[in-house]
């Protein structure tokens, strides 16, 4: 047999990404964030960045603060429906829609606003608010056929780095998630049973390349959401200024059930069928700040810039994984189950700073607005040793900020929306394109949103209809696409599912003004 090694790096990388948090896809997850707060908002596909004068607003430019003219209180929800349409690529395979329906609470918020006596300051405002960034309510299912098998990954992780040939460590030494687990129900097992040498193997590897029954329901749950102080002033009816502290929090919840089976009795002897499980919660916390400008050279011309700052998120990870193995002993079925301890890893996130450039023309019937955001996700970074000494953990924070630069770029976002006032009802429309981040792809996201309102002397409703279509790709497990035999093709491919994603979401929003401050437009 040809010799065949895994380096300890990419066993930590392989081991990591299927069980706990700490992956590219997760630093794009929270580099993407964005404020959904208010009808208002989504209804013009977020384009209200040289807008002001709405809890939304303050999420995207915080000099929106300097156009409030009453203090404002407002509390925001509704419901939201998250479609994966997942199908595994390989001949024959069909495509299975896995639909999640939630009710989002969007948004709260103060905002107290005076008027300086003497001042060229027309009005200060301060706020407080807690507005929802992030939805992580979604179901993906799949099942079909292809190459290669989860045992694969399995027997990538029992080998010992330091030897060649499938030559592995002490079953001692086994890690506690996967292969530990393998190595307790038969799904990976030394057959010679040298005291001197373990060498394993699986009931699957002599079935390397044929398309092989597999199959996963993915359930992950959580929000994100930016609590954020601010303070904002408007300066001769010309420049409005503003600033806010956010500090983010939220959690993030994983359930994991993936399957391997035999379509017809004895198609793979003796393996009959495995089972295997993870669970992950992450819990969320961080802090960012944002500042902002918006610049009125005449009264019906907006222009905006804002920027917020590289954000700190400190994150804690609790998992645990269980794994059932069915096979035919010779004489009967045989079946085991084994379960993992419960983990636990404390690290944290370096998030890319952000910038958004926005106008906006004002008249007496209503407005049109444009926002363009730039981010850019290969510039996340994390720290896996901010509570941990242990040498592993700084190679793997090595390799993940490596695979960030690797994987991804800059995303330009464009956003246009439009508001159209008859008496005190509000009629609006948006419609975004969003850059995807991965590199080597040139593809955009595109969305659309409807909205209404109705604004009366002091309280005020709006509903928006909000729906966006993506595309994407996942692994339900990864390997090292080893050559186990040293024939030049590959023992363990890694499968992957295609995905065509919709999301959509209604937005209520009821608020209420108070205070004497004197209003300058038809936008209060």
């Amino acid at each position: 047999m040809a010799k065949f090694k895994i380096g300890t790096l990419l066993l930590l990388f392989i081991w990591s990404e299927l069980i706990v948090a700490q992956t590219a896809s997760e630093a794009l997850q929270y580099s993407l964030t964005r404020s959904v707060a208010t009808a208002r908002l989504n209804g013009i596909g977020g384009a209200m960045g040289a807008l002001g004068g709405d809890f939304g607003a303050i999420g995207i430019n915080p000099a929106g603060l300097g156009l409030f003219r009453k203090s404002d209180f407002y509390i925001s929800m509704g419901p939201a429906y998250f479609q994966n349409n997942s199908i595994l690529k390989g001949a024959g395979n069909e495509r299975y829609d896995e639909g999640k329906t939630s009710f989002n609470f969007n948004g709260l918020g103060l905002v107290i606003t005076n008027e300086p006596i003497g001042s060229n300051w027309k009005n200060l405002s301060f706020s407080l608010q807690i507005a929802k960034v992030a939805d992580f309510n979604q179901n993906t299912y799949f099942k079909g056929k292809s190459a290669g098998s989860i045992t694969d990954r399995f027997l990538e992780l029992s080998l010992d780095p330091t030897q060649s040939g499938l030559i592995g460590l002490d079953p001692n030494d086994l890690d506690d998630f996967e292969a530990g687990l393998a190595y307790e129900t038969g799904a990976l097992f030394d057959p010679v049973g040298n005291p001197n040498q373990t060498v394993y193997t699986t009931d699957l590897l002599a079935y390397a390349g044929t398309a092989i029954p597999k199959e996963q329901l993915l359930k992950t749950r959580g929000s994100m959401y930016d609590f954020s102080i601010g303070f904002g002033g408007n300066y001769k009816e010309k420049l409005a200024l503003g600033a806010v502290i956010n500090i983010p929090t939220g959690n993030f919840k994983r359930n994991n059930t993936y399957k391997e089976y035999e379509s017809t009795r004895d198609e793979f002897l003796p393996f009959i069928d495995l089972e295997f499980k993870d669970k992950l919660e992450t819990e969320i916390s961080g802090v960012n700040a944002r500042l902002g400008l918006i610049y009125k050279p005449i009264q019906a011309l907006r222009f905006g810039v804002a920027w917020q700052s590289p954000g700190v998120l400190s994150l804690k990870d609790k998992f645990n994984t269980e794994l059932s193995y069915t096979y035919y002993n010779g004489r009967r079925d045989t079946s085991l189950t084994a379960y993992s301890p419960d983990g636990e890893f404390n690290y944290r996130l370096r998030t890319p700073m952000q910038w958004v450039l926005s106008i906006a023309a004002i008249g007496t019937y209503g407005f049109l607005s444009a926002d363009i955001d730039f981010v850019d996700p290969s510039t996340a970074k994390y720290n896996l040793t901010s509570d941990s000494d242990n040498p592993s953990d700084y190679e793997y924070e090595k390799q993940l900020n490596s695979d960030i630069k690797k994987q991804y770029k800059s995303s330009i976002q464009y956003r246009f929306g439009g508001e159209l006032a008859l008496s005190k009802y509000r009629f609006r429309a948006g419609y975004e394109l969003i850059q995807q981040a991965y590199k080597n792809v040139d593809e955009y996201n595109p969305g659309y949103s409807l909205g209404v309102g109705y604004r009366g002397n002091r309280s005020y409703l709006d509903f928006s209809f909000r729906r966006t279509k993506f595309n994407q790709s996942y692994a339900p497990y990864s390997t090292g696409n080893s050559d186990f035999d040293g024939n030049g093709t590959i023992d363990a491919p890694t499968p992957l599912v295609n995905q065509e994603s919709f999301y959509q979401a209604f937005t209520i929003t009821f608020g209420f003004k108070f205070g004497a401050i004197r209003s300058y437009s038809y936008e209060d």
